[in-house]
This record gives structure tokens, C-alpha cells and sequence, in this order.
């Protein structure tokens, strides 16, 4: 599990919510995605990758991950394993963390 706030200085632009937009945007191009609402939010998405990735010799890696901002931070979480990702462990974590924002 991987969980990152980025902050960002918005003197001109909201950098953090077009950061947000950007990664939801590669997240829903990936095929064989889930995607829902984070509640609270506003635009926050939380994405479960049906599809694990594979390389010879290794486990499979199911992913799932989670975009979300909030004022100035931006907020991204990346959970993987070898076993399918619910979908309630990541919009926990994710509603977890926004909480704590």
C-alpha cells in the first residue's frame, strides 16, 4: 500500500484538483476498471483494476487505487497484492484518509 499528499502552492491555478483530474483521467483509461464516487468529496474516484498485471515468473498483482483533493492537497493511494482488491478496502482506506484532511 502506497499513500501519498502532495501539496501544492495555488497562487494562480488549482494545482491540486487539475493533478487530481490528470490521474483519474490515466486511472479510467485503463481497461477492465471499476470506478465509483468517493463520497464527501465532491470528485474524488476510488478504482478497482479487475484485470492483475502479469509478468513471466511472477505472481500476479491485482491494483486498486484512489484520487481525491481537498483545498491545496491532492491525495493518491495505491493498494496491490496478489490476491482481487474489494472494492470496500480501498474506499475505506481512501474515506479514512480524506477524514483525517
Amino acid at each position: 500500500m502506497e499513500i501519498r499528499l502532495v501539496q501544492f502552492r495555488q497562487e494562480e491555478l488549482l494545482g491540486a484538483a487539475d493533478y487530481s483530474d490528470n490521474n483519474q483521467h490515466w486511472a479510467d483509461e485503463e481497461a477492465a476498471t471499476d470506478s465509483w464516487d468517493l463520497p464527501g468529496t465532491g470528485d474524488g474516484m476510488v478504482y478497482v483494476h479487475r484485470k492483475p498485471e502479469t509478468e513471466p515468473g511472477y505472481l500476479p498483482v491485482h491494483t486498486a487505487e484512489a484520487h481525491a483533493w481537498r483545498g491545496d492537497v491532492t491525495v493518491e493511494i495505491w493498494v496491490s497484492g496478489t490476491k482481487a482488491i474489494p472494492k470496500n478496502k480501498i474506499m475505506d482506506l481512501a474515506r479514512r484518509q480524506m477524514e483525517q484532511l
